[in-house]
């Protein structure tokens, strides 16, 4: 009865993969090697479900160092070396892990699931961890976009028997149709689903939360009611600042400081400060700055200060710089002046939120350089 099985089978070519599977694996024990079989009657068309899953693994992976980044840049409000870094060594650990896992202990990746193919070794089983380490380990070489665009896997899967790449060849893996296979247990597909659904889910709260990042950063246009101003005279009378229309004084800190306004429906407002030449002493523009900045910086926590550069504000001398801080869970920017007259120095200080910053700075710039004193 064997001999005439096997002798059906090789004489009939156009039997399916499938069918001779299941015969091998329910007639015959487990053959260690019939995987290679059934892969070699691929042809060509594979390689286009492997790129296809590859390229939608890729695609996830974008999708979610983007969400990633955002959530980053949000929590520490700038990007620098060191954060740079450690990102990238995330999203490198997360795709190492992904594909050695998932392939390892389902022979899936999100990609495969939905281009139903699988990875198995020479039993029609998941690899295992060490064969899935030796595959990941050569993926890095034979299908990174950035390395040859994976040319090297599909000169590999077009030209060998089994229609195996570089690291299916090391491991002993093959990539198979999922419908060539026998139909797994009810235990197994539960926990493959458990673990995609996962997946799926992480990557959408990851990306809900990244849409409620930006929509929370984004700032509207204002519908200009009016192209005039007001302005905002010092109790003395000494100075003044002017302000659009939806400006007024603000009553928290109008007992601190000389003037001190805000914007009630925008998180921004403007603090002027005034400091005698007669009462400091022989102090110049640089040394009054420098004390400004230092006292400044020790209102927030993780304070970090720009570059200062020299400018002039209605004629006057002075200097700019910016202060990025938390206080409490909120991180502000403030942007400073301080300017130099005849016989006072001044601080003029615009606040905004860091996440509204690049919409509102123009803003503070423009309420800034509408300082001017009135009367010496």
């Amino acid at each position: 009865m064997y001999f005439l099985d096997e002798q059906h089978i090789s004489h009939i070519p156009q039997e399916t993969s499938r069918q001779t599977y299941i015969q091998h694996g329910q007639n015959y024990g487990v053959d260690p090697n019939r995987m290679a079989a059934l892969s070699k009657t691929y042809g060509s068309s594979t390689l286009f479900r492997r790129w296809g899953a590859t390229v939608f693994d890729f695609i996830f992976f974008v999708i979610g160092y983007i969400c990633f980044f955002i959530s980053v840049i949000q929590i520490t409000d700038r990007w620098f070396l060191p954060l740079a870094i450690a990102t990238r060594c995330i999203l490198l650990i997360a795709f190492f892990s992904y594909y050695l896992l998932l392939e390892g202990y389902t022979g899936y990746t999100l990609g495969k699931f939905v281009f139903r193919i699988k990875v198995v070794n020479g039993e029609g089983k998941p690899p295992g961890f060490l064969k899935s380490l030796i595959r990941t380990l050569l993926r890095l070489i034979d299908t990174n976009p950035l390395l040859m665009g994976g040319i090297p896997a599909g000169i590999s899967v077009l030209v060998t028997a089994s229609r195996q790449r570089i690291g299916d060849l090391a491991a002993g893996t093959y990539v198979v149709k999922v419908r060539d296979l026998e139909p797994i247990s009810k235990k197994t597909m539960k926990r493959s689903l458990f673990i995609f659904f996962t997946a799926m889910v992480i990557l959408g709260a990851s990306f809900v939360n990244a849409i409620f990042i930006l929509a929370d950063s984004y700032v509207p246009p204002e519908v200009p009611v009016s192209k005039k101003e007001q302005s905002y005279v010092s109790k003395d009378g000494r100075f003044q600042i002017t302000a659009p229309l939806d400006w007024s004084t603000d009553p928290d800190r109008e007992g601190k400081a000389e003037i001190a306004i805000f914007n009630p429906y925008i998180q921004k407002s403007v603090v002027v400060l005034s400091h005698s030449k007669k009462q400091l002493g022989n102090i110049t523009l640089q040394q009054y700055g420098k004390k400004a900045e230092n006292n400044l910086t020790k209102e927030w926590n993780l304070s970090s200060v720009g570059p200062v550069s020299n400018t002039t504000i209605y004629g006057y001398p002075a200097l700019e710089f910016v202060i990025k801080g938390k206080k409490d869970v909120d991180k502000y920017v403030t942007h400073v002046a301080i300017i130099e007259t005849e016989r006072n120095y001044y601080q003029v200080l615009g606040y905004a939120p860091a996440s509204k910053d690049a919409r509102l700075k123009k803003e503070l710039h423009d309420i800034t350089y509408s300082f001017r004193e009135v009367r010496h």
